[in-house]
């Protein structure tokens, strides 16, 4: 673990319980001990001190802080037809670890109506992912309820099909790149967008190895 995560990173002192607590308990953390913190909403790295360690909780204080602003790489935003949750959860971690700036999720044709999307859970995904990894900011996620509510937001939007030009052809910090469901796209959606890339695979993909492939070819 690079970090540790708490909302209120930054406060003069503060008293971890729970969760937070459990972890710090794992690492046998002991009173003296000087532990990083991170809220993941500045570029702070907070360096706290464990004055006080109980059977339920520590009491940290700040001793100093910082700055550690991280650029990504390439401002990625990705696109993905809503596919079963559990999938998601599964793939948001390495998302998160190669540096995707925004993921974007799109109720589409071929999208199971009835899949919802647990917002808390996958923030919670990517602070524990962030713990690891050392990333200093989440990923931005968004959900639209159909496909022409996100074209009226985003205009240069790729869809990544079975046929159309070369990915690496597109600007990635000029595009929204869409993964279909199972099946890729409807026939109305292809014809409602112009914009076409395909990947250069020897077979069909999974949503989500599409997904991590996508961003792999951008940014590593």
């Amino acid at each position: 673990m690079r970090f540790l995560y708490h909302p209120q990173s930054g406060a003069l002192n503060l008293e971890l319980e729970n969760e937070a607590f459990l972890h710090l308990k794992a690492r046998r953390i002991k009173i003296g001990d000087k532990i990083i913190l991170k809220n993941l909403k500045d570029f702070f790295a907070y360096t706290y001190e464990c004055i006080d360690f109980s059977r339920r909780s520590c009491v940290l204080n700040l001793l100093d802080k910082k700055e550690e602003k991280q650029e990504l790489k390439t401002h990625l935003h990705l696109a993905l037809a809503v596919i079963d949750p559990k999938i998601i959860e599964k793939t948001l971690p390495f998302l998160n670890e190669l540096g995707v700036a925004k993921l974007s999720f799109v109720y589409m044709d071929y999208s199971q109506k009835n899949f919802k999307l647990d917002f808390k859970r996958m923030e919670k995904i990517l602070i524990e992912s962030s713990q690891q990894c050392g990333r200093a900011s989440l990923m931005e996620l968004e959900s639209f309820d159909d496909f022409k509510k996100f074209q009226q937001v985003y205009e240069n939007i790729v869809l990544i099909d079975f046929e159309g030009e070369d990915l690496t052809s597109f600007e990635p910090s000029e595009h929204v790149f869409l993964i279909g469901a199972e099946g890729g796209f409807s026939q109305k959606e292809r014809e409602e967008n112009f914009k076409k890339a395909k990947l250069q695979a020897n077979f069909i993909l999974k949503a989500q190895t599409a997904l991590v492939g996508v961003a792999s070819k951008f940014i590593i």
